[in-house]
């Protein structure tokens, strides 16, 4: 199953490490102009862009915020995929310990990549990246290469691994249909909502 026709109606979700240092900062918009083009050009239906802190804690215990559990569940489900896969997130999401001296306690957190793609089919998750495949890494880049050259490699999907977006949501950018097109206007593909 390659090729650009099974892509139709893959949408993109784009999650961003916040408060990186300036190099990031041009990666990370590197990847939002990729992604937007293989929105415009068709290759991925959808795009949003979710920007997360650097870290969520590794037990739901910990996860003190609507958006900590959801960060939470996110890396769950992604490492799900990956398992699912024969394939690891690792050292995409590192272990660390965290002292958290303004509440005085102490707790083992997940770091974030400065970017990570996943990609959905409907509800179904097709592929988290940066991903390990033994010794070999398949970066943001990598994956955006071949979405970009039409054949991209598949995996097997994760059933009904969608979840509602946390309660603040950034920007999405959709593909323009013919029929909308069609009247000529000139459409405004980012939205906020």
């Amino acid at each position: 199953m390659h090729g650009s026709d099974q892509r139709r109606g893959v949408r993109a979700a784009l999650y961003l490490r916040s408060l990186l240092p300036e190099s990031y900062h041009q990666q990370q918009t590197a990847v939002l102009d990729r992604t937007a083009a293989l929105v415009e050009d068709g290759p991925l239906a959808e795009r949003n862009v979710h920007v997360w802190g650097d870290r969520a804690p590794a037990n739901r215990a910990d996860a003190r915020t609507a958006v900590g559990e959801y960060a939470r569940d996110r890396v769950t489900v992604f490492r799900e995929w990956a398992a699912a896969n024969g394939l690891s997130l690792t050292p995409a999401f590192e272990m660390r310990e965290v002292d958290a001296t303004m509440h005085d306690t102490h707790y083992r957190a997940i770091r974030f990549p400065a970017v990570l793609l996943a990609e959905y089919r409907g509800a179904d998750l097709v592929c988290v990246t940066p991903h390990t495949d033994g010794d070999e890494v398949t970066t943001v880049s990598d994956r955006l290469a071949e979405l970009e050259a039409g054949d991209p490699t598949q995996y097997e999907a994760i059933a009904q691994a969608a979840v509602a977006d946390p309660p603040t949501r950034v920007a999405s950018v959709r593909s323009v249909t013919e029929e909308e097109d069609a009247d000529g206007a000139d459409h405004d593909l980012l939205t906020t909502n």
